[in-house]
């Protein structure tokens, strides 16, 4: 959460400078003059002097820094106010969510599902190929390519090849500087978290906090049991604040600065940085050193078995293509004779494929099926680089746009035609459900019967689910419409069966009340139309944006939702 609220930040900050978006000075004086913490008791501004001061003293910042913060802040207002300038509620928008969060509903609810009817319905192929010619244009589809591929796979290669102790030694010897360790601390911290949209009491209510536990941890108080008590770091408090050891630019730059400029036993801080307060016990330092090679023996077998398994990949695969060329395979069992030849190599064939598609189990971008589109049937490609090592290819068939025959289909449009038919039995089933229960029949009896149960929906609204059978728009529709006491009839809910339902209370809105505050509803909905206007926006500029985040440093830091 706290990452997520510093990058959208500056993305915002961003998206208003492209947009045009300026704060002049007056603007950013008159946000000042208006911020009560810089006025007199008599509303007069409290002068440069003592301004500077309450910045320093109670923001805890340069005047500077403040003035480029609330800068961004009134952009980020401004940009804000823009999107809601682009949004525009309807009348029956505004009632519709009126009504979604207010008028609510007492239901017992009857499911009834359509898979017991399967078995009961039987296609003939007369019936299915009827079915295809009615819904044809159903089953349309863009043109799409299939290969075939032999993959040699790096797992494999990994499991099969062996690595001498001389070869680990002679990595090791060559790649001594990435094995050298630089200087690490080891610390416990307490954290007082601050969130990122604090008031300014909240961030005032922190710093005393904090400086109150930092006397008392000065007073030779017991570090761990203090952590224990107060700390707001699930990561460390129940190991009385133990970060362990770390090197630099693991920390948050304040934190490191404390800790390395500090000595062992000293307590340091309260310490302030974007996350909150930090009280530091600083334990111990360890100087910079080679890590000898028995401790990293495992992470440089690894490298080298990693290293060598995919360049053998590569080169096996290279040899295959060459082989295929020559050899030109035509049927699959000629293929499957030349994969099976080598325990490290796999014959796959792909499911058709679309073009600017990715390829399960060959590529995860579209240049491979923007290649197989350019082929030729039967010609050989690669070695190309795959998620799972490397490839040699073949295009296998072209599958030309439009509707496909019947046959290639059929067991599709069955299932289909068989889910139909059951739903229509399911249908007829509730609605002798459904008189039953108006008759005076008992619900409960009634859903035993065709071994289901009654569900109590109670202040039920729009847009909820029901029981386990989730949000049931056609219910929705029907139910709010509906009278007090009513038994329904059978209401589709799509994949889950059908319904049958009996309102047993309904609270609708007051219609005059609804008129008196339609003007409020759509200011609030335009503020959050806006509001997921700019989350799209940002997001967009997320995906455009490379962001770097330590994700241990969030861990330990971040806030929670407690």
């Amino acid at each position: 959460q706290t990452a997520s609220y510093f990058i959208d930040r500056e993305l915002q900050i961003v998206e208003a400078h492209d947009a045009g978006i300026t704060v002049t000075r007056a603007e950013l004086q008159d946000a000042i003059l208006e911020n009560p913490s810089f006025r007199r008791e008599d509303g007069e501004f409290v002068g440069a002097d003592t301004y500077k001061r309450i910045i320093r003293a109670y923001f805890r910042m340069a005047p500077e820094e403040f003035e480029q913060r609330l800068t961004e802040d009134l952009l980020i207002g401004k940009l804000n106010a823009l999107a809601e300038r682009g949004v525009w509620i309807s009348d029956a928008e505004a009632e519709d969510e009126y009504r979604r969060q207010r008028e609510v509903s007492d239901l017992d609810v009857i499911q009834l599902r359509y898979e017991p009817h399967l078995a009961d319905v039987l296609i003939s192929e007369e019936d299915a190929r009827d079915a295809f010619e009615r819904t044809s244009e159903e089953y349309h589809r863009d043109e799409q390519r299939v290969i075939r591929y032999m993959v040699v796979e790096n797992a494999k290669l990994r499991r099969l090849l062996a690595v001498d102790e001389k070869e680990l030694a002679t990595y090791y010897e060559d790649h001594r500087d990435e094995f050298l360790q630089g200087e690490q601390a080891n610390a416990r911290h307490i954290l007082l978290r601050v969130a990122p949209d604090a008031t300014e009491n909240e961030r005032a209510e922190a710093e005393v906090r904090a400086n109150g536990v930092a006397a008392i941890a000065r007073q030779d108080a017991d570090f761990s049991e203090l952590a224990a008590i107060h700390s707001e770091d699930p990561g460390s408090k129940d190991n009385g604040g133990d970060l362990g050891w770390f090197g630099r630019g693991r920390m948050v730059k304040e934190f490191e600065d404390a800790v390395f400029s500090a000595k062992p036993g000293e307590i340091v801080g309260p310490v302030k940085s974007q996350f909150g307060y930090h009280i530091i016990r600083v334990e111990a330092f360890r100087p910079e050193h080679q890590q000898p090679f028995e401790e990293v023996e495992e992470q440089v077998r690894s490298r080298v078995v990693e290293g060598r398994a995919a360049a053998e990949a590569e080169a096996r695969a290279a040899v295959l293509a060459r082989r295929l060329e020559t050899e030109r395979p035509e049927t699959q069992t000629q293929w499957q004779a030349i994969a099976d030849e080598d325990e490290a190599v796999a014959l796959n064939q792909s499911l058709p494929f679309n073009a600017g598609a990715a390829i399960p189990g060959a590529s995860e971008g579209a240049e491979l099926a923007g290649n197989a589109f350019a082929a030729a049937i039967g010609d050989i490609h690669g070695p190309v680089a795959a998620p799972r090592g490397w490839i040699v290819w073949q295009l296998e068939e072209i599958r030309p746009a439009g509707i496909p025959p019947f046959d290639d289909v059929r067991t599709e449009v069955e299932q289909t035609l068989r889910r139909e038919r059951a739903l229509e039995l399911t249908i007829e089933e509730g609605r002798q459900l459904a008189e039953r229960w108006r008759l005076g029949g008992d619900g409960a009896v009634l859903a035993a019967e065709i071994g289901s149960t009654v569900t109590e929906a109670r202040d039920h609204r729009r847009g909820a689910p029901v029981g386990t059978m989730g949000v049931i728009p056609a219910l929705d529709r029907e139910v709010f419409s509906a009278g007090e006491g009513k038994v329904l009839d059978p209401i589709n809910a799509g994949g889950r069966g059908i319904v049958v339902v009996r309102v047993q209370k309904l609270d609708l809105v007051d219609p005059v009340e609804l008129d008196d505050l339609l003007d409020d509803i759509r200011a609030r909905l335009t503020a959050d139309r806006a509001g997921q206007l700019m989350r799209a926006i940002i997001n967009e500029r997320r995906r455009d944006t490379v962001v770097t985040i330590d994700n241990e440093l969030i861990r330990r830091f971040a806030p929670t939702n407690s």
